[in-house]
């Protein structure tokens, strides 16, 4: 970063160099004057001969000769006397102007550099650049976190290096510390982006854990994140954390899922299938009174079929009345999470009011949209439509199999 302020430096000097040397230097001299008087001495020659041609012609008397030559002496004396007039060296409001040109350039560059240039986002690339040379050399997690500290006391404009020991932190279960760290990173990344709603998520996070429960700046921290972006990965996974702990297992089912496609493939996405598998078999083994009628559904892939590459391909689960296009229920999961297995509960109708205790027959099915919107279209994979008979007492015991096997043309 050094060598780039010198640098900008010379640049800026060069630059008010080239002014100052257009002030300092000195004006060409010129024999303009000298050549004109020259002149004008030769053509008061001329008709001073002239004059006395006519005088000897008796042309003129000597009175109008007398007269004539004092005329032209005074033309020359004039003349001369203008024209011997010096130019004024150097003009001076001209040389002023250069001089404070030379002045306000390089301020002027420096100051549009700092407000338009992206001097900041390059001092984070020096910054992270030095912050990873630290992680690599460190050989254990409180080394790492002093060398941190160090760095960052001289270079705290590194938001990457803010995280780094944020996390670190709270592994050596420093929670408070981390939750310093993470509030420092908060303010030097750019508000609003991907990388500020993601920090906003683990900030709530490392609050969590060190309030113990879901406190009001808990709640507020995660409120911040999802409003930023309603995809995060840490404040899903909270929200699914407090659904489970007040029994609403299906809730924190659908807050998992929707986390799972960004978790990765590491400890993150075990943790939150875990989660998932456990709310589950708490809906599988609980009474459900809170719920209504439910529905179970196991979902899996027929052998030798797979899904193609797709990052929007969703997994739409569906229970609609005969002859009817529009689906009363619906859920949306990941594809890449099958075999799977769903509960049709009455809080997936899509209309407000709509119950399974409400039919007596649903038609369901499966479809994997590969361009992630509902609708079948070529090259989506769906299954069998299954006819299903509900009765009084809702069918728990009786698990709905869908297979997808087919791919549509």
């Amino acid at each position: 970063m050094t060598e780039l302020w010198a640098a900008i430096a010379l640049l800026l000097c060069l630059t008010s160099g080239f002014v100052l040397w257009a002030w300092w230097r000195p004006l060409p001299t010129s024999n303009i004057p000298n050549n004109r008087n020259d002149a004008v001495v030769a053509l008061y020659r001329v008709k001073q001969l002239e004059l006395e041609q006519e005088l000897a012609s008796a042309q003129i008397n000597r009175s109008d000769y007398d007269q004539g030559l004092a005329e032209m002496q005074r033309t020359l004396l004039l003349e001369t006397s203008v024209s011997s007039v010096a130019p004024s060296s150097p003009n001076h409001a001209g040389g002023m102007l250069l001089l404070m040109v030379a002045l306000v350039t390089p301020v002027a560059g420096l100051l549009t550099y700092v407000q338009l240039g992206a001097h900041s986002s390059l001092e984070q690339s020096f910054n992270l650049q030095n912050t990873r040379l630290i992680s690599a050399s460190s050989t254990s997690i409180p080394d790492l976190i002093s060398s941190l500290k160090n760095e960052l006391e001289q270079q705290p404009n590194n938001p990457e290096g803010w995280y780094l020991l944020a996390n670190s932190h709270m592994q050596a279960e420093q929670l408070l510390q981390g939750i310093a760290a993470f509030e420092q990173a908060l303010s030097y990344v750019q508000a609003g982006s991907r990388q500020h709603a993601a920090l906003l998520g683990q900030y709530a996070q490392a609050l969590f854990f060190y309030e113990g429960g879901f406190s009001l700046k808990v709640n507020n921290a995660i409120a911040e994140a999802m409003a930023q972006d309603p995809k995060d990965v840490s404040a899903l996974s909270l929200l699914g954390i407090q659904a489970f702990e007040n029994e609403s297992y299906y809730v924190a089912i659908q807050f998992w899922q929707r986390a799972l496609p960004s978790a990765g493939e590491g400890q993150g996405k075990a943790s939150l299938q875990a989660g998932i598998a456990s709310a589950q078999d708490m809906l599988n083994k609980g009474p459900h009174q809170d719920l209504g009628m439910t529905l179970p559904v196991k979902v899996s892939l027929a052998n030798g079929l797979s899904i193609p590459v797709s990052e929007q391909a969703v997994l739409f689960v569906y229970a609609q009345q005969a002859e009817r296009a529009m689906p009363l229920f619906a859920t949306k999961l990941n594809p890449r999470d099958l075999p799977l297995d769903v509960l049709l509960i009455d809080a997936m109708a899509l209309q407000q009011g709509t119950r399974l205790a409400d039919y007596k027959t649903l038609n369901i099915s499966a479809h994997i949209a590969m361009a992630g919107v509902p609708g079948q279209k070529a090259g989506d994979l769906v299954s069998q439509t299954l006819i299903v008979t509900l009765d009084d007492t809702g069918t728990d015991s009786k698990v709905v199999h869908l297979i997808i096997d087919q791919i549509l043309k």
